[in-house]
Protein backbone atom coordinates (compact mmCIF):
# COMPACT_ATOMS: atom_id res chain seq x y z
CA UNK A 1 0.00 0.00 0.00
CA UNK A 2 2.89 2.02 0.65
CA UNK A 3 3.57 1.83 -2.60
CA UNK A 4 1.02 3.88 -3.79
CA UNK A 5 1.22 6.31 -1.77
CA UNK A 6 4.25 7.32 -2.96
CA UNK A 7 3.03 7.39 -6.67
CA UNK A 8 0.23 9.71 -5.62
CA UNK A 9 2.91 11.99 -3.91
CA UNK A 10 5.15 11.97 -6.79
CA UNK A 11 2.87 12.31 -9.49
CA UNK A 12 1.49 15.62 -7.55
CA UNK A 13 5.08 16.79 -7.61
CA UNK A 14 5.48 16.29 -11.62
CA UNK A 15 2.35 17.40 -12.03
CA UNK A 16 3.15 21.04 -9.64
CA UNK A 17 6.49 20.89 -11.45
CA UNK A 18 5.31 21.13 -14.68
CA UNK A 19 2.71 23.63 -14.29
CA UNK A 20 5.18 25.96 -12.34
CA UNK A 21 7.83 25.68 -15.76
CA UNK A 22 4.56 25.90 -17.94
CA UNK A 23 3.49 29.56 -16.05
CA UNK A 24 7.50 30.67 -16.40
CA UNK A 25 7.64 29.78 -19.94
CA UNK A 26 4.62 31.61 -21.07
CA UNK A 27 5.46 34.39 -18.90
CA UNK A 28 9.38 34.89 -19.62
CA UNK A 29 9.64 33.88 -22.79
CA UNK A 30 8.56 35.70 -26.51
CA UNK A 31 5.37 34.76 -28.33
CA UNK A 32 7.38 33.48 -30.95
CA UNK A 33 9.45 31.50 -29.36
CA UNK A 34 6.37 30.18 -27.67
CA UNK A 35 4.65 29.85 -31.07
CA UNK A 36 8.10 27.32 -32.45
CA UNK A 37 8.63 25.70 -29.29
CA UNK A 38 4.93 24.38 -29.44
CA UNK A 39 5.41 23.36 -33.20
CA UNK A 40 8.24 21.11 -32.26
CA UNK A 41 6.60 19.89 -29.22
CA UNK A 42 3.45 18.89 -31.27
CA UNK A 43 5.75 17.20 -33.86
CA UNK A 44 7.39 15.26 -31.45
CA UNK A 45 4.05 14.36 -29.76
CA UNK A 46 3.02 13.01 -32.97
CA UNK A 47 5.66 10.43 -33.00
CA UNK A 48 3.91 8.73 -29.91
CA UNK A 49 0.65 7.77 -32.01
CA UNK A 50 -1.93 6.49 -29.71
CA UNK A 51 -4.12 4.76 -31.44
CA UNK A 52 -3.67 1.67 -33.18
CA UNK A 53 -4.81 0.08 -36.57
CA UNK A 54 -5.80 -3.32 -37.09
CA UNK A 55 -6.40 -4.69 -41.06
CA UNK A 56 -8.85 -7.49 -41.62
CA UNK A 57 -8.55 -9.38 -45.53
CA UNK A 58 -11.63 -8.43 -47.30
CA UNK A 59 -11.17 -12.12 -49.11
CA UNK A 60 -10.16 -15.50 -47.22
CA UNK A 61 -7.52 -17.88 -48.96
CA UNK A 62 -9.87 -20.48 -49.98
CA UNK A 63 -10.93 -19.65 -53.57
CA UNK A 64 -11.85 -15.93 -53.10
CA UNK A 65 -14.72 -16.43 -49.89
CA UNK A 66 -15.19 -13.40 -48.65
CA UNK A 67 -14.62 -13.21 -45.00
CA UNK A 68 -16.73 -13.76 -41.91
CA UNK A 69 -15.11 -11.21 -39.94
CA UNK A 70 -14.29 -8.80 -42.36
CA UNK A 71 -18.73 -8.79 -43.32
CA UNK A 72 -19.18 -8.74 -39.67
CA UNK A 73 -17.21 -5.58 -38.88
CA UNK A 74 -18.15 -4.53 -41.88
CA UNK A 75 -21.87 -3.79 -40.71
CA UNK A 76 -20.96 -3.16 -37.74
CA UNK A 77 -19.02 0.04 -38.72
CA UNK A 78 -21.63 1.53 -41.24
CA UNK A 79 -24.33 1.32 -38.55
CA UNK A 80 -22.27 2.86 -35.92
CA UNK A 81 -20.75 5.80 -38.63
CA UNK A 82 -24.11 6.24 -39.69
CA UNK A 83 -25.86 6.59 -36.31
CA UNK A 84 -23.21 8.83 -35.19
CA UNK A 85 -22.58 11.33 -38.25
CA UNK A 86 -23.68 14.71 -38.22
Amino acid sequence: MAMVGEMWSHLGSTMATSMLVYTLFKQFFPHQLQVSFEKYFNRIVRYAYPYVEITFDEFTGERMKRSEAYSRIKSYLSDKSTASAK
